[in-house]
């Protein structure tokens, strides 16, 4: 875009040499005068050149008369004009010429141009240069010597008097920009980029979308939601969807920056918890006697119950009872035993509860009943059952799980009463 402006600029042949007041000329007020629109009375811009053909494009106050003469064009425009382009099929175009004076109604002015013609040779040396500026955004109000220009395509382009002029661009929800420009023997190319004064949101929220958005209490839309430009400050956020917890938030919005939560939104419906099985096998041992069992458990969450069995699938029954000693209840004296023959059962029944402590320790508790018995046989054959070494009654155990994914192992402790003891272990699955 600059290029070629520039181009068209530097191909132009029309150019002005000079444009001054002519104080003693009274054209405008008595020899000729012309009125504007409202009724007062036009300046006259009195343009030298031989080249009749040319055209003219005026600022917004626009051109009243226009006149053909000897060596010169006169138009007419009202006070207070501040541009003019000048354009030929052959010559080019002076883009933005802005009168280094101002107008004055019933005044007379003098401009004269240099086409490259012979007949159009410049009186004085050229005091004019080019001038661009492309602000961004492109759209952005530009002032130049305080007097708002036009834009075109994006430009402001114009032939200034050479020296110091100011410029200004604004635009709305952006930083202005101001500052000095010099034309000298050079064209002036002159880009001013604006720093936003908005940015951007952009709202997620997860499971689920379509949830509702409030910006400062006013509805904005749903999830996902991306906002127009909006002003650079803090905002409260609230987003609302049926069956989930409301979220409230304040979300800062920077110049030039996109902020982009996302929300986890929170069903208020309590998630329906799988319950998870427990299946074990067992194997308890005393040095006399070694026992087998299986545990099955249901939990959620950290917590669970669970009942066992163990029994070492033996039969024992004594037709008479007997003291530690092996002295026969009524008797005095114990009776000849066969030696190292003794028969003995156990079994245990228990149910307790387990509980979650990490992500690999749990413990577990429980109770129940469970009996052991003894028995030992005569020479003459009878089975006799030790009572002090034949407990029955209350059963219970403690002991850990180790978890590993799906697999688990426990160690663990069970007794009978308090008299007899086991040391347990066992491997399953939980799933």
């Amino acid at each position: 875009m600059f290029n070629t402006t520039s181009l068209s600029a530097q191909q132009s042949k029309i150019s002005v040499a000079s444009f001054n007041r002519m104080e003693t000329d009274i054209t405008a007020r008595v020899t000729a005068p012309k009125k504007d629109q409202n009724g007062e009375i036009c300046a006259l811009i009195r343009i030298v050149t031989n080249v009749k053909d040319l055209m003219f494009e005026p600022d917004a106050l626009g051109i009243t008369a226009r006149e053909n003469k000897t060596g010169e064009i006169w138009i007419y425009v009202p006070r207070g004009a501040r541009r003019i382009s000048i354009l030929h099929d052959e010559l080019g175009i002076l883009r933005n010429y802005f009168y280094p004076d101002i107008i004055e109604k019933g005044n007379v002015y003098e401009m004269t141009l240099n086409t490259g013609d012979k007949e159009d040779k410049p009186v004085i040396e050229n005091n004019m240069q080019f001038f661009i500026l492309r602000p961004e955004p492109a759209n952005a109000n530009v002032y130049v010597d305080d007097e708002q220009v036009p834009i075109e395509n994006g430009l402001f382009s114009a032939t200034m008097p050479k020296g110091e002029h100011s410029y200004r661009v604004e635009a709305p929800m952006y930083q202005p920009d101001a500052g000095i420009v010099t034309l000298g023997d050079n064209q002036v190319v002159k880009s001013v980029t604006l720093k936003p004064k908005f940015g951007y949101i952009e709202i997620f929220s997860l499971p689920e979308q379509d949830a509702d958005v409030f910006i400062d209490s006013v509805p904005v839309g749903k999830t996902p939601y991306r906002s127009d430009r909006i002003s650079t400050k803090e905002y409260r956020v609230h987003i609302s969807k049926e069956k989930y917890f409301p979220i409230d938030t304040v979300l800062n919005v920077v110049p030039g920056e996109t902020v982009r939560p996302t929300f986890h939104m929170i069903s208020t419906l309590k998630p329906r918890v799988p319950m998870n099985t427990l299946i074990m096998a067992q194997v308890g041992y005393n040095p006399n006697q070694t026992t087998a069992g299986a545990m099955i458990g249901f939990g959620k969450k950290k917590n669970g119950f669970y009942i066992g069995f163990r029994s070492d699938f033996g039969s024992a029954k004594g037709d008479l009872v007997c003291d530690e000693n092996g002295i026969i209840e009524g008797e005095t004296e114990a009776p000849f035993y066969k030696p190292g023959v003794k028969k003995q059962s156990r079994m245990s029944v228990t149910g307790g509860y387990f509980r979650q402590l990490s992500k690999l320790f749990y413990l577990y508790a429980g109770a129940g009943y469970g009996t052991r018995t003894l028995c030992y046989e005569t020479e003459e054959g009878e089975s006799v059952k030790d009572k002090d070494k034949s407990p029955s009654g209350v059963a219970a155990e403690a002991g850990v799980f180790l978890r590993f994914n799906k697999f688990l192992i426990s160690a663990g402790y069970h007794t009978v009463n308090g008299k007899h003891h086991e040391a347990t272990a066992g491997i399953g699955l939980f799933f």
